[in-house]
């Protein structure tokens, strides 16, 4: 057990906190990417099953509280329905793109622990990329693991409260999810069972989620630490040249000449040759990064676009319940966790665009501070198609929106605007 959170450590190996989380929630739920001739593990098809169970008995459940005009429980039902629906879909999609996913796992790898030429510089940013992702996408899973815990727990914790009170004949026995169960299995001897697998319907949402989220945000952490160390081996290439990069603008200031201009590099053939093919081998690696992200991409964008509108309206619920409830203990307690677990899910996907954009851009921006411009023709035209190819930026867009830190921000400001809304009804 305790092999398992290695990653929260400190000094372990760089494998330790490649993909921990992802790959401790999907394989435990039997959804890690395999090749296609790697056979489905049978646990993924038996969690596809148990959870497509619960998503229709708990949709059921809803539509019949909104028909009856029982508000409160319709939200209190549909929250996690919507939550649990959108796994189901997730679960389908990888396993539509396993094999897929395998493979851009794979070529992530290669280009991450590529170790020709390491330098010292590039392998702290892979540590400390490697260690973030791992961290923060143990946020969001923790967060999903004690709202899960908190909603199997209410009725047996509110049971235990009326019989220590004494009121043990005001106690009801609930499920800690509303679903729409045969009479029978709602009965002694079943009911322990029942109780336990919807109990257990919302652990495979919640591993499900910390796999699939944990996936993505893992992918932009390393995507991001890709054109760092692309930035840094630019700055490693040109670093011998700096010396005669200020010798140069020394003699042209001390030039009588108004319209003198800098000289070139005074490089040997060899020089030359082995210059060029570095950059080359840069230009190389930043194309690859960019097919390996838009790769990726067009593999997750419905997965990203059904869940930032799930989490939407998810957020939009929890708040209209939290403000029902008001100062209820326990269900202010179950609401806030909710919240709290939808808002960090959306900020993975938010702050791992944000990596991308930001990491592709300033690529640009290291390129064009190195004197690239004392180049001889043909290698100057290398540099600059590397400099506009970077300028624009990569994103993780999806259709209708890019994820990023200002996506989140309008986020909350929506949520803000909704809390004030329904406070101006009550």
């Amino acid at each position: 057990m305790v092999q398992w959170f290695r990653f929260l450590k400190h000094n372990q190996p760089l494998d330790v906190y490649f993909f921990a989380v992802p790959y401790l929630s999907l394989n435990l739920m039997g959804y890690w990417p395999g090749r296609r001739e790697e056979r489905l593990p049978i646990r993924a098809l038996v969690h596809f099953v148990i959870l497509a169970i619960g998503v229709l008995t708990e949709l059921h459940a809803g539509l019949r509280f909104l028909d009856q005009q029982q508000i409160t429980l319709a939200l209190e039902t549909l929250c996690p329905a919507g939550t649990s629906a959108v796994t189901l879909l997730k679960m389908f999609l990888m396993l539509r793109y396993r094999s897929d996913l395998c493979d851009m796992w794979t070529r992530l790898r290669e280009l991450l622990f590529e170790i020709q030429l390491e330098r010292p510089e590039q392998r702290r940013i892979r540590l400390r990329h490697s260690v973030m992702a791992a961290r923060i996408n143990f946020w969001p899973l923790s967060t999903g693991f004690f709202t899960c815990t908190t909603y199997n727990l209410k009725p047996i914790l509110m049971a235990v409260v009326l019989f220590l009170q004494q009121r043990g004949d005001q106690i009801l026995w609930v499920t800690p999810f509303n679903m729409t169960m045969p009479p029978v299995l709602l009965r002694s001897p079943f009911f322990p069972a029942t109780y336990i697998f919807i109990a257990y319907t919302g652990y495979v949402t919640i591993f499900m989620f910390g796999g699939c989220d944990g996936f993505y945000f893992e992918f932009c952490a390393h995507i991001s630490a890709l054109f760092e160390v692309l930035q840094a081996e630019i700055q490693a290439i040109f670093r011998p040249y700096k010396g005669d990069y200020f010798q140069i603008l020394s003699n042209h200031y001390k030039s009588s000449y108004i319209f003198y201009f800098l000289d070139h590099l005074q490089l040997s053939p060899l020089q030359l040759y082995n210059l060029e093919q570095q950059l080359r081998g840069v230009i190389i690696k930043h194309n690859a990064i960019i097919d390996l992200t838009k790769f990726f991409r067009e593999r997750y964008a419905i997965i990203t676009l059904a869940h930032f509108v799930s989490a939407g309206m998810v957020i939009g619920f929890s708040m209209v319940n939290l403000l029902t409830v008001g100062t209820n203990g326990l269900g202010a307690l179950l609401y806030v966790a909710y919240t709290i677990a939808a808002l960090s899910q959306l900020l993975v996907y938010c702050y791992g665009g944000t990596l991308v954009a930001e990491s592709s851009v300033e690529l640009s921006r290291v390129t064009g501070s190195c004197p690239w411009h004392l180049l001889p023709p043909v290698q100057r035209r290398l540099v600059l198609l590397l400099i506009l190819r970077s300028q624009r930026a990569l994103t993780m867009a999806v259709p209708f929106f890019s994820p990023s830190l200002a996506t989140f921000a309008s986020i909350l400001q929506t949520s803000g605007s909704i809390i004030a809304l329904v406070k101006s009804f009550q």
